[in-house]
């Protein structure tokens, strides 16, 4: 006898925990900045709410969807061409933070690179999960990945190097796990290593900021100072934390506290019990990911709930690692829990995918 599995439980239970702790220390890391700028202390989290519905929305859409129409070649296509579109567009609006990466359209800020990771990630997955893909042909593979390396590039014009070494992953993983030998995989590596030298020597604040990663002190009030300030804040919660709202670094002293450095007041406000909370529950979503992919039935499905996961984790690993000084500092953010729209709908879409995936899933039961 055979029948639906249904929705797995464990993963949404993982997301919505995410979420729910995100509002709380969203709101908590500016609800003094939100009062002093805009008279009301609501005024992120309110923000961060409307994301919400709007991503719980195409969450619902996504997930209840019969036919699987993340798999189509030409729905796919379509995404891919829409991000990219939109990677270009992007350059017709003004520097944020001396980078292009946001599109301003009546009021609110969309970031396509967020969502280009998922057009990748659906391309990728549909052209190496067909039936025997010649995936160790260089010649068809590099044809293949031509419009990954038109994402890339324009990703790194932007710049926006936290998405560009994400998709970079992303594509390895894809590519090992499709049967790239391992040599191919090697020899790509290390013919990137001369570029990553290049990129960093045409670009002097690049490199100023590789040279504080590995200098950590000597540029404590400089160039590294968002780091120093935020291993103070983890430092400063021990293992129970000051309590919510307690944070003192993020009183103007942490930028970005709310963003890509949330983690930190994670740290000071929740202590080490917080903290591993958050990492714990990204681990329970990389295990459901694995568990629902090995019983997704196609190559194609097996391939992309693999990769959606590995993103969302790996981006959660990204940010914790910038956090704890362990990486240089990128602009990525904590998935589902740092304030920022394109991020959380991002979230939402690929967990709806991962979760719909689920829902297909068939297991077979024995009659005694």
């Amino acid at each position: 006898m055979v029948r639906n599995v249904g929705f797995d439980r464990v993963l949404l239970v993982t997301m919505i925990c995410l979420l729910l702790f995100g509002l709380i220390m969203i709101y908590s890391s500016t609800m003094i900045l939100a009062k002093e700028n805009h008279e009301d202390s609501f005024y992120y989290l309110k923000k961060q709410l409307f994301f919400m519905g709007v991503g719980l929305i195409l969450f619902t859409i996504i997930a209840t969807l019969k036919q699987p129409v993340y798999l189509n070649q030409k729905v796919i296509l379509l995404v891919l061409v829409l991000c990219t579109i939109g990677l270009v567009l992007v350059f017709f609006f003004g520097k944020i933070n001396n980078s292009y990466r946001w599109i301003r359209i009546l009021g609110f800020s969309i970031q396509p690179s967020e969502f280009a990771k998922i057009a990748v990630v659906l391309y990728l997955a549909y052209m190496f999960g067909r039936k025997n893909p010649d995936v160790n042909n260089l010649k068809t593979l590099s044809i293949t990945l031509i419009p990954i390396f038109l994402v890339e590039l324009l990703i790194l014009k932007e710049p926006d190097y936290g998405s560009f070494f994400l998709i970079l992953f992303i594509s390895m993983v894809i590519l090992f796990i499709s049967g790239l030998k391992i040599l191919y995989l090697t020899l790509a590596t290390v013919a990137f290593i001369p570029l990553a030298y290049l990129l960093l020597v045409i670009n002097p604040m690049r490199m100023s900021r590789v040279m504080a990663f590995l200098n950590p002190d000597k540029f404590g009030d400089s160039i590294n100072f968002q780091v120093i300030q935020s291993l103070n804040a983890i430092g400063s919660g021990g293992i129970f934390g000051q309590g919510l709202g307690n944070s003192t670094q993020k009183l103007y002293f942490l930028p970005y506290a709310y963003s890509d450095f949330i983690f930190a007041i994670i740290g000071e406000e929740v202590g080490l019990i917080g903290a591993l909370f958050v990492i714990i529950l990204f681990w329970i979503y990389l295990r459901q990911g694995i568990i629902i992919a090995k019983h997704s039935g196609s190559r194609q499905t097996y391939l992309l709930v693999v990769s959606l996961t590995f993103m969302v984790v790996f981006q959660a690993m990204m940010n914790i690692s910038v956090t704890l000084g362990i990486l240089p500092t990128k602009g990525i953010p904590l998935p589902f829990v740092s304030l920022g729209g394109s991020s959380l709908i991002a979230s939402f879409i690929v967990t709806g995918i991962i979760v719909n995936v689920s829902k297909h899933r068939k297991t077979v039961l024995l009659n005694d």
